[in-house]
């Protein structure tokens, strides 16, 4: 598990590298548009099968040990929801860094701050009910950190990451790309304006661009 953990992180920093290094001072700027019902089904069924790949491959044992058995004790435990005792690393590390990557996610994909945060407690809810349910009850701690404070600690990561992406130090733009790893990817919508500068006298500008 770490060492997968530290392949993932070397894969994320070659990207990220690869991504700062264009020569054109590009200026990501994010879009916020309205979606189509296709749009939403594919979004959400991509971050389902996300959080199952996930699952599998943090919790390998867990996911061997699965029974339907398992599930319909969880999802209709008479004790209603409770709050887990995870490790705390899990429980207020973990689901919050994974809450931040879908607002990221949903928010590279042009859905505005507020949907962003909507789609994240939907998606957060749609795991604990239907994925984690099979190992263990749903956990109040769970349903309320992975979207609030996923969502926060994700807003803070666009902020920061998009003011380091726009720089013009290519360190600066390395840690960007790194902290908001969806800058990387082609499915980040953004408009983007480029400096021009034109071999005719007098001339100068810039080109702008919108990818959706």
């Amino acid at each position: 598990m770490n060492r997968l953990l530290l392949i993932m992180v070397f894969l994320c920093v070659i990207v990220s590298v690869n991504a700062a290094a264009d020569t054109a001072p590009k200026k990501y700027t994010p879009v916020s548009r309205p979606h189509t019902w296709q749009e939403k089904v594919e979004d959400f069924g991509l971050s389902y099968a996300v959080l199952w790949v996930g699952y599998a491959v943090s919790q390998p044992d867990t996911v061997s040990g699965i029974r339907f058995k398992n599930f319909e004790d969880n999802v209709f435990r008479r004790g209603g929801v409770l709050w887990d005792h995870d490790a705390f690393a899990w429980n207020f590390i973990a689901h919050p860094y994974y809450g931040s990557e879908f607002y990221l996610y949903f928010r590279s994909r042009g859905y505005s701050p507020k949907w962003a945060f909507i789609n994240t407690a939907i998606v957060s809810t749609i795991f604990e009910e239907t994925i984690e349910t099979f190992s263990e009850p749903f956990s109040t701690n769970d349903f309320v950190v992975t979207p609030i404070l996923g969502g926060a600690v994700g807003w803070a990561r666009e902020r920061a990451g998009l003011r380091l992406v726009n720089s013009d130090n290519k360190f600066y733009r390395v840690a960007g790309h790194i902290i908001y790893l969806e800058t990387n990817f082609p499915f980040f919508e953004k408009a983007e304006f480029v400096p021009m500068v034109s071999l005719e006298p007098g001339f100068t500008g810039f080109v702008f661009r919108a990818s959706f």
